[in-house]
């Protein structure tokens, strides 16, 4: 078995425990949703929060690809939609449109695949599946 050495970015030395508050965490991540149509903004949320966050750690788009939010003190690097950077941008516009299958009840799964070399897309690197269920 191989090992592959990974970019990362430095982090910062703030205190995590600090960050991480067990009573604002259950009110941003509910055990269960009032409405449909909160939960799927929910989930486009998180969804959008996985994606960028993956992709920062690995430091896939530069530092300007990002726009700079915060979830209860926890600050966060989203992907902006509107990038100077092509492949960010296009990232982006990927996610936008699963949004749109997501309110529209079409998208059951999405694969986030990361390879190294792009001569060679069938060795992936790293792969993430998102899986989506409807009620009803």
């Amino acid at each position: 078995m191989s090992c592959t050495g990974q970019k990362t970015r430095t982090t910062s030395k703030q205190d995590v425990k600090n960050l991480v508050q067990a009573g604002n965490w259950s009110r941003t991540f509910p055990a269960k949703m009032e409405t449909e149509t909160k939960s799927c903004v929910f989930v486009k949320k998180l969804l959008a929060v996985s994606i960028s966050n993956i992709t920062y750690l690995r430091s896939m788009f530069p530092e300007e690809a990002y726009s700079n939010r915060s979830m209860d003190g926890l600050p966060l690097k989203i992907l902006m939609e509107k990038n100077k950077c092509k492949p960010a941008a296009t990232l982006a516009s990927w996610l936008v449109g699963a949004f749109d299958a997501l309110e529209k009840r079409y998208l059951r799964e999405l694969l986030f695949i990361i390879y190294v070399d792009p001569a060679m897309p069938d060795k992936v690197h790293e792969m993430y599946t998102f899986k989506f269920s409807y009620p009803g």
